[in-house]
Order: C-alpha cells, then structure tokens, then sequence
C-alpha cells in the first residue's frame, strides 16, 4: 500500500496509485448515507464537495504518516539494521517466524509514533479548511458540508478525526481481506491518537470550546461508524461504553512502548516536507 525506505542516502515515500481511487470512492459512501450530516439534503452536491475534501485530508495523512516514519528515524534505524532492507513497509504479505516479541512492540511503537507525527503534520489542512468555513458568506437558511463558521474549529477538528478514522478502517478492512501482517493499532485507537495531537495543536493556534469538539468528534465517529457498517464493514473492537476506557488503556501502553523504543537521529528532524505534494 505504501512504505518508506533510503535509497543512495536519499528518503523515498511510495503511495500504492489506486489508494487515492479507493478511499475517495469509500469516503463519497460514506458521505452519502442520510445518517452522516443530516442537516444535508440527501442530493445535496455538499455531500460529494465535503467528501472530495476529506478525501483528500486523507491522502495528505497518509503521506505525513511515512514522513513519521522517517523523522521519528524509524528508516534509518531499518536501513542500519539491516542493508538491504527494502523498506519500512505499511503491511506485509507474509509473517516471519523470525519475529520475536522485542519486534513486534517496536512495530507498534513506531506506527504510533508515526501517527502522532503525522498527526502533527496536519495542521497548515486543517487551518485551510477552518479558514474556508470562517470566510464563507452564506445566508442564515444555507445549509454547507463545511459547516457554520461560529464553530468552525471545532466543527473541522471533530470531522478531520473522523474522516481519519474511516482511513484507518478501510485499511484495516484491506488488510484482512488480503491476509496480510501489520502492526497498526485498533483503528479507534488511532483515531483517538490523532485526536489527542490534533485538538492539542489546536488549542494553541485557535480559541475553541473544547467541551462541543468532543462532543461533535463522538457525534461524527458514530455516525461515520454507522455508514461503514451499513457497506459491510465488521463492527469494530470497541463499540461499547466501555470503550473509551479500553482505548484509554491502550494509548497509556502505547505511549510507554514509544518511550521504550524511540530513536533519535542526528539530521533528519529539520527536513522539509509539503504534504499537498502527492
């Protein structure tokens, strides 16, 4: 689907080139269904419009995530291990016996830590859109994807971490249908991961109410959760009201493994990047 790897002591990001295709086509169900947005008519052509734009935050994360993978030296740390590695890759095909426990913990460790970066990669996106919705001159009966521009920030915050979210689920959904090995986390939990970097980086750029971004984040992700489930997607690990206690259990295990195994390298935290390059 997509990996990192250093090539002549260069870093290079590849992106599978159906991706784009697959999670625009899955975010326009999901946008369509009468649960998602009902303040929407259900022909509304903002339905399409704010599912192109989440679309393409997707993609943007999907990029700043491998970007984590390479600031966090997680690239450099494989390529010194092992010299003709071909790559930090997102899945893999087959599961190798030779894998022991100490392994598996740094794989989960570094896609945490390649979410959080990632996470923290978002923020010239989700200040575009904010902006978007702040500048929009509408008339009080005109209903739009973006949202009301009094709650503007929190309204994109909690609707970039659902749109993530159904990222995450549709590469999970991949993933076990092609039988392939990952280390990922529950893809709740890694919503809930980029929620905790999003809303912090937010906190320190904008003046919201942090009480109504969570409240519309769980708003989102419910009703997101129901249209996924409504095209076959599998009900996820933790669904229930004791869900937010599980996914806070495992974000306090996750950080101790990313405390546990964090590599620093020397150069690579002052590279550039430009996440609307895909």
């Amino acid at each position: 689907m997509c990996f990192a790897w250093l090539v002549d002591g260069k870093y290079v990001i590849s992106i599978n080139g159906t991706f784009d295709q697959s999670i625009n086509t899955v975010m326009a169900r999901v946008v369509k269904s009468p649960d998602v947005l009902p303040w929407l008519a259900a022909q509304s052509p903002e339905r399409a419009k704010g599912a192109k734009l989440l679309s393409r935050l997707c993609m943007d994360f999907i990029l700043a995530h491998e970007h984590g993978h390479i600031i966090g030296g997680h690239v450099d740390l494989l390529n010194f291990e092992t010299a003709d590695a071909d790559g930090l890759v997102e899945f893999n095909a087959i599961s190798r016996d030779d894998h022991d426990t100490s392994y598996i913990e740094r794989s989960q460790a570094w896609e945490f830590e390649a979410d959080t970066i990632g996470a923290s990669l978002l923020d010239r996106e989700i200040d575009d859109l904010i902006i978007a919705v702040q500048s929009q001159k509408i008339d009080d009966g005109t209903k739009t994807f973006l949202g009301d521009p009094a709650i503007a920030v929190e309204h994109i915050g909690a609707l970039a971490i659902a749109s993530l979210y159904v990222l995450f689920r549709l590469m999970r959904k991949t993933k076990d249908e092609l039988i392939l090995v990952g280390h990922h986390p529950d893809p709740l939990i890694r919503a809930f991961t980029c929620r905790d970097v999003i809303a912090h980086r937010l906190g320190h750029r904008h003046n919201f109410d942090q009480d109504r971004f969570r409240k519309m984040m769980h708003y989102h992700l419910e009703t997101f959760d129901w249209a996924l489930e409504d095209m076959g997607y599998t009900v996820p690990q933790m669904e229930n009201d004791d869900g937010v206690d599980q996914v806070n259990a495992a974000l306090g295990d996750l950080v101790k493994l990313q405390s546990k195994y964090h590599h620093t390298t020397k150069d690579t935290r002052l590279a550039e990047w430009f996440t609307s390059q895909i």
